[in-house]
C-alpha cells in the first residue's frame, strides 16, 4: 500500500494499485473499497479535494484547495 497525500501534505489515504484497493481513515472511521480501472474517488477534508483515478497500473492524482 502506499500513501497519497493531500495539498497539504497530509495522509489522505493508503493505495494499492494493482488491486485497486483503498484504505482511507479519517478521525477513526475506516473506509475500505475497491475501485475499478477508470473509476475515480474524490475525498474531501476541510478545504482540500484529493481525486483520484485509477488507470490499467497506477492512479492518478489530482489535489487541489476548494475557493470560499
Amino acid at each position: 500500500m502506499k500513501e497519497i497525500r493531500d495539498y497539504k501534505s497530509r495522509i489522505a489515504c493508503l493505495a494499492d494499485a494493482a488491486t485497486g484497493k483503498i484504505e482511507i481513515l479519517y478521525k477513526k472511521h475506516k473506509t475500505i473499497m475497491t475501485i475499478p480501472v477508470g473509476g475515480i474517488v474524490r475525498i474531501e477534508r476541510e478545504d482540500v479535494v484529493t481525486i483520484i483515478e485509477r488507470s490499467e497500473e497506477k492512479f492518478l492524482i489530482e489535489r487541489i484547495t476548494k475557493t470560499v
